[in-house]
């Protein structure tokens, strides 16, 4: 799970004029749209607790395909590279729980004062 930020001209009802406008996304979810001249934000309510299911769902579903396709494209590079990716993936499941509880916690203290 991640913060991503943009930065676009939208129209702003309180300036009324077209100002820079920060777009706050939680996993290419709108969750906060404001105005950075007259600081006017727009708060989209995003369920934090569904998004890590979702992406596990996705993970879970898809790796399968991925494995036997990898497999039988290269077998003796799969079989090679499996040893490296056993001993990596505890690693990369820290991470991402890791980031995933940043996540909450700046959602928490930035977007719901």
């Amino acid at each position: 799970m991640e913060i991503k930020e943009m930065e676009v001209a939208l129209f702003c009802i309180h300036c009324n004029d077209e100002q820079d406008h920060v777009i706050t996304y939680i996993n290419n979810h709108i969750s906060r749209i404001e105005c950075k001249n007259c600081g006017h934000s727009v708060e989209i309510k995003v369920d934090l607790l569904k998004e890590p299911y979702k992406e596990v769902y996705e993970k879970i579903v898809h790796k399968p395909a991925e494995i036997t396709e990898e497999y039988r494209k290269d077998l003796s590079r799969f079989l090679l590279s499996l040893p490296i990716r056993i001993i990596r993936k505890p690693y990369r499941i820290y991470r991402y729980i890791r980031q995933t509880r940043d996540v909450f916690k700046t959602y928490n203290k930035k977007y719901r004062k």
